[in-house]
């Protein structure tokens, strides 16, 4: 419950930590850049025209429809990003931390490695960092990506093991790209604010003798 000195670890941050977006008022910054979009625009139901330029011939053959999104202010910056996520009971395996994921954060698709850590309220903001994340049970996942503003809902997909023979042979043309007919859908869940001074403990039992007693 003591107070964590954060300054001790600064010379062991990563290099672009401090480059990372970071909020005195997070509330208030969100709800600031909520109104300011909600200024001007184009009312919902109106036809509109779209033209894009320098795009690949492939798009006008896709069958699936185009989506069209903005961003809202500073949401192309990255930061810490905290997401309580809750893993499916039905999950056979306990998921590790660091282990790679593909998750839905609104229009956004991206693969990142979480590290967990409890999701209990405490005083000093330290809290533990979970090794693993058991089935049925939720953590903090956290990573550093994009911010996204508001309680917006998460999915989290995992790669499914290909066991046909003819798929893993033409596995090698799509190697590093996720193939979304493969991914298995394990836990959901919620973007909650981002806490660039949250600090995730590791649990260590020293053992040792006295050197010296006074």
């Amino acid at each position: 419950t003591s107070t964590w000195e954060t300054a001790e670890d600064r010379p062991h941050e990563p290099e672009d930590w401090r480059r990372l977006l970071q909020f005195a008022d997070y509330k208030g910054s969100k709800n600031k850049t909520i109104r300011e979009a909600l200024v001007g625009g184009v009312s919902p139901g109106t036809r509109v025209d779209v033209h894009l330029r320098a795009v690949p011939a492939s798009l006008r053959s896709r069958p699936q429809p185009l989506s069209l999104f903005s961003l809202l202010r500073h949401e192309h910056k990255h930061t810490v990003v905290n997401v309580n996520m809750h893993l499916n009971s039905s999950v056979e395996e306990p998921l590790k931390s660091k282990e790679e994921l593909i998750v839905q954060v609104g229009h956004r698709r991206l693969v990142v490695n979480p590290i967990f850590s409890s999701n209990d309220n405490t005083p000093n903001n330290v809290h533990k960092f979970d090794r693993f994340l058991h089935p049925g049970r939720s953590a903090i996942a956290t990573w550093i990506g994009p911010l996204t503003w508001g309680a917006v809902p998460v999915l989290v997909f995992k790669q499914q093991k290909v066991q046909d023979p003819e798929a893993m042979d033409g596995a090698d043309e799509t190697a590093g790209q996720p193939d979304t007919t493969r991914l298995e859908l394990i836990g959901n869940g919620t973007v909650v604010a981002p806490d660039q001074a949250r600090v995730v403990a590791k649990r260590a039992i020293l053992t040792g003798h006295p050197y010296k007693i006074h």
